[in-house]
């Protein structure tokens, strides 16, 4: 039976959550997106509305503005948080990222190591044989 190597295990595991901070991040940022849009359309409705100085609706602009404000502040608030949880998600990612590198680097690392071991042990066989012979030879 092959034996499983624990290394490659975890490098398809890292893999996987490299991929899953990915999908995250994408979402994070299309939630971002998302609240910007929503923020410069409340701050323009607030604009066009105070623009148009409400004239015979004057009243009806009183009445509005405290909501249009508060409506408007929430945008913002919104897009804040959005533009925090993208940036949480950037570092999330980069952390996976570096984490799967640590794995990658120990299985590079342990094949070099494997290199190094066949090359000795072909030169002690090589280095061996020489012996011998030159043994024959006296």
């Amino acid at each position: 039976m092959a034996k499983r190597d624990p290394l490659s295990a975890l490098l398809k595991l890292r893999g996987l959550e490299v991929a899953t901070a990915r999908r995250d991040l994408v979402a994070r940022q299309a939630g971002a997106a998302a609240a910007a849009e929503r923020e410069a359309v409340a701050r323009s409705a607030l604009d066009l509305e105070l623009a148009a100085g409400g004239g015979e609706f004057a009243d009806s602009l009183a009445a509005w503005l405290p909501m249009a404000r508060a409506a408007r502040e929430r945008a913002v608030g919104e897009a804040a948080l959005a533009t925090q949880a993208v940036e949480a998600a950037r570092s999330a990612l980069a952390q996976q990222r570096a984490r799967e590198r640590a794995v990658e680097w120990l299985l590079d690392r342990r094949a070099q190591d494997a290199r190094d071991k066949a090359m000795r042990a072909e030169q002690n066989a090589l280095d061996e044989a020489a012996q011998r012979r030159g043994l024959r030879a006296l």
